[in-house]
């Protein structure tokens, strides 16, 4: 079993503080081996936190984003799957064999898969 940590639109430390504490006592380093940001991480000690949990980190550029260097897609694989991983203002088809689209809705996070 493969564990996934998908997040994005953190917006650390503009519209909150840090990670809730709930949330954030569940992360436990070397647990998660993948972790998908979607953009808005807006500091680079939000992107070395992550980098604790899990040192598969990947990373797609949010309009807030301070680091420029961030794609705005990025494709990668994860054994047999074909993924692509964007921020919601940068959705693009993508000729994957799964393509897999995090979208941010004010409160609600929308998870897409397209075989």
């Amino acid at each position: 079993m493969v564990l996934v940590l998908a997040l994005g639109d953190l917006h650390i430390p503009h519209r909150a503080a840090d990670l809730p504490s709930k949330f954030k006592s569940m992360l436990v380093p070397g647990m998660i081996q993948h972790v998908f940001c979607t953009g808005n991480l807006y500091i680079k000690e939000v992107q070395d936190y992550l980098k604790t949990l899990c040192p598969d980190l990947h990373i797609t550029r949010g309009e807030y984003d301070e680091n420029t260097r961030y794609p705005e897609t990025k494709t990668l694989t994860i054994g047999q799957f074909k993924l692509g991983l964007c921020h919601a203002m940068a959705i693009r088809q993508r000729s994957c064999s799964l393509f897999l689209k995090l979208l941010k809705d004010a409160r609600r996070i929308y998870s897409f898969m397209h075989l």
